[in-house]
């Protein structure tokens, strides 16, 4: 349940980077947003295998 949870966060800021993009209220690059994050996404998924093997 909190998987599908975070997944869905995950594609609604998605969604509304992309929306921000197409109306040019922001100037961003997927690539270059992945290449800066990156090690977030692997700590977001560590903690959250952490959590569910918890349960």
């Amino acid at each position: 349940m909190k998987k599908s949870i975070g997944i869905s966060v995950l594609l609604i800021v998605i969604g509304v980077v992309f929306l921000l993009d197409n109306l040019d209220y922001v100037h961003i690059s997927v690539a270059e947003l992945i290449r800066t994050y990156w090690p977030v996404i692997l700590i977001w998924m560590g903690i959250e295998k952490l959590f569910r093997d918890l349960k």
